[in-house]
């Protein structure tokens, strides 16, 4: 995650280096080397993509209804059951029996007194990740209709034809994908051996899991993977994670404290703002400590050794992993948030409420998947310090003294043990809201050499700022911030999954993106790399996210990237932002010249409108408009002063070598703009840089009356800049 404040960031030329702290691999015994550089909420409507395939081809309604003409039950041939829906390995031996729900239940149901954190507990495999995300689910009842639609139509009853097929979505790359599964599930003397509800004829989750390893090729892919893309699979949000030591400003091996309530604020937000939200103690290690701190990695445990320093609640080992620390919670393992909370201690202060602010505690409520396990420390569900809340506080809380998993902990505890936290959002995009709107675009692309040498034209995988010779042959997009009220933009770059549903997981390509701020009037490709006002971290991951915050009015430039060059796949870009940012694909290098459009420009001109100096000084409202032959471009208005400052660009591009341009003075008025004066700018292409001073001339009487200060670079190669 970025967050950046243009005009306040600051950029150095360092290498690039593909972050290991964002994303981590939960819940699993088995490993894969990666690398790797949101009490009730209230309703929101909320947007998604509509667009739907069919995985594998297979159309529940097609498949229900001729089940139904058969009067025989659906057996999935895409999805067995056989070891080749459990293992990697089919010739496995197993004594795993496949039984319908009717086998295992008298009276099977897909609900039971609808859905909450408690209807899913992990089974015995390594899959807390996706087993969180779904209790996060259960939270937002818009987002779990979507992932089980037509649930009702769905369910087990007297008057419905069972036909033992059920369909389940998922959002991948930009539309839900249905997934049919038959409702054989693997068991073991007659339990199941995954995911299931505490409620033993309730069975949502159990197929739900079937449906999400159908996806992956098999249970076993389910083995260990990444928050992020659980919570973004079941929801079509933007996910980021949350390294608590970095958010909060701390070193890798500081003890974590959150004074000010930063992060328990953000969380809060972001949690009533419908966000699905899971923490983890992530499994990793600590290389030995360096000057630059960039300690942080992923690994593979066999090698890791004593030599190691590691923080003390970090799992350590192989064998650490799913092992419960002495306060209850359990390392390398998720939890679901289902709360993020004051609570008032009310009953500590009894006696004094009528003449004192009642004192607070910043909470937050977890839900481990295990369905047992909790946290025994303070404020555990029958710890002392319950006492200090009020009987009705407590009932509205659902105080339990139940081994059900679902506990609170204290936010200072909290931030102390968890290192990592992922939360999805779930933007609204519904015009018929009262809820605050953003605007969405989204984008399709790839990263793509095109069969040229790197730095070609039309190569288009130019990796990132590190190789500069060929950094700007990547796709690019521009948008604009037209309002000077706190530029807000989010941006997620998603890249293809490119073996869905195989066995064969092949590791994601190093993805990132670098956000620049460019002249105001530029409609065509950029040619040299700017400095950038924001950059994403660099990750071997399905997504990155970016987070922009108070950017000035002007025109940026979006570069998503690989880290390396000639890397190719396909990408989704969504821009998300509260104001129109009107963002555009930018094709062309250069614009077109002539009456038929059918000559290229042969020369560049930016113009850089530094400040004016008037001689008679008052404070006014001013901006400037460029004019060169039928182009016209203008800067902001400033704030009322006496010294007008703008350091705004635009760039032109021309055939001509000797060009003219005017620039305008304007004060900005309320009923109708006033001209103040002109300045003439003769450019000459002399392949140079340099700031002049122009007379500036009162538009009614023609006399000087200050100068206008600008910057102007000219060049004979119209893709220079």
């Amino acid at each position: 995650m970025c967050h950046s404040t243009c005009g306040k960031a600051t950029f150095t030329n360092r290498l690039l280096i593909p972050n290991t702290s964002s994303s981590f691999v939960i819940g699993t015994t088995r490993f894969r080397r990666s690398l790797i550089c949101r009490p009730s909420r209230s309703p929101m409507t909320v947007s998604v993509p509509t667009r739907r395939r069919f995985f594998a081809g297979q159309n529940y309604r097609k498949l229900r209804a001729e089940c139904r003409k058969k009067k025989s039950l659906f057996v999935d041939v895409a999805f067995p059951p056989t070891n080749q829906s459990l293992f990697l390995d089919t010739q496995r031996n197993s004594d795993i029996v496949w039984r319908r729900p009717g086998e295992i239940s008298d009276n099977p149901k897909l609900f039971v007194e609808g859905a909450s954190p408690n209807d899913v507990a992990q089974g015995i495999l390594g899959n807390c990740w996706f087993v969180s995300a779904c209790s996060a689910l259960t939270h937002n009842d818009a987002m779990l209709a979507k992932v089980i639609p037509e649930a009702d139509d769905q369910e087990w009853g007297d008057d419905k034809l069972y036909s033992g097929i059920f369909r389940f979505c998922f959002w991948r790359f930009g539309e839900w994908i249905e997934v049919v599964v038959d409702d054989l599930l693997p068991t073991k003397n007659g339990k199941l051996l995954f995911a299931r509800s505490k409620t033993p004829n309730e069975f949502w989750s159990a197929l739900l899991e079937k449906a999400f390893a159908k996806l992956y090729g098999c249970y076993e892919n389910l083995v260990g993977g990444q928050l992020a893309d659980a919570l973004q699979d079941v929801s079509a949000g933007i996910a980021e994670t949350i390294n608590v030591h970095k958010f909060l400003g701390f070193d890798a091996e500081s003890t974590v404290t959150d004074p000010d309530g930063r992060l328990f604020q953000t969380l809060r937000n972001a949690f009533d703002n419908q966000a699905l939200i899971v923490a983890a103690i992530a499994v990793r290690r600590w290389c030995r400590k360096t000057s630059s701190n960039m300690c942080l990695i992923s690994f593979l445990y066999p090698y890791l050794t004593a030599s190691f320093n590691l923080i003390p609640f970090q799992a350590k080992n192989k064998e650490d992993i799913e092992k419960s620390l002495d306060c209850g919670l359990v390392k390398g393992h998720a939890y679901a948030v289902t709360a993020v909370r004051y609570i008032d201690l009310d009953a500590k202060h009894r006696s004094y409420k009528f003449f004192s602010t009642v004192e607070r505690q910043m909470m937050i409520r977890l839900q481990n998947p295990w369905g047992e396990k909790e946290w025994n420390g303070p404020w555990a569900d029958d710890s002392p310090e319950w006492e200090q809340v009020g009987d009705v506080q407590k009932k509205e809380m659902g105080i339990t003294v139940d081994e059900d998993g679902e506990f609170w902990m204290p936010w200072d505890e909290f931030v102390r043990y968890f290192t990592d936290i992922s939360v999805c959002q779930i933007f609204n995009t519904s015009m018929f809201s009262l809820h605050k709107r953003f605007h969405e675009s989204v984008f399709f692309g790839q990263w793509s050499a095109n069969g040229v040498k790197s730095g070609a034209p039309q190569d288009r995988a130019g990796g990132c700022l590190n190789f500069s010779a060929s950094f700007c042959c990547n796709p690019q997009y521009r948008f604009d911030i037209e309002k000077g009220d706190g530029g807000e933009v989010i941006i997620a770059l998603t890249q293809k999954e490119v073996c869905e549903g195989s066995k064969i997981r092949e590791p994601y390509v190093t993805i990132g993106m670098h956000v620049m701020k460019v002249e105001n009037n530029r409609k065509h490709r950029i040619h040299q790399a700017i400095n950038p006002i924001a950059t994403s971290d660099y990750a071997g991951s399905r997504s990155v996210y970016l987070h922009l915050d108070n950017l000035e009015v002007g025109r940026y430039v979006l570069i998503p990237t690989t880290f390396a060059p000639k890397e190719q796949t396909q990408f989704m870009l969504r821009v998300f932002s509260p104001q129109h940012t009107y963002p555009k694909l930018l094709k062309r290098d250069a614009p077109t010249q002539g009456l038929l459009k059918c000559s290229q420009a042969t020369n560049v001109t930016k113009i850089r409108i530094i400040d004016v100096k008037l001689a008679a000084s008052r404070e006014l409202y001013a901006y400037c408009v460029v004019r060169s032959e039928k182009e016209k471009s203008r800067t902001r208005t400033t704030e009322k002063t006496r010294d007008p400052i703008w350091n705004e660009e635009f760039v032109f591009h021309r055939k001509t070598q000797r060009q003219k341009y005017i620039i305008e003075v304007w004060e900005d008025r309320n009923m109708k703009d006033k001209l103040i004066g002109r300045s003439v700018l003769n450019g000459l292409i002399d392949n140079d840089r340099r700031t002049v001073e122009l007379d500036l001339v009162a538009n009614a009487t023609k006399q000087k009356i200050g100068k206008t200060v600008v910057e102007i670079s000219a060049y004979d190669d119209a893709m220079y800049l």
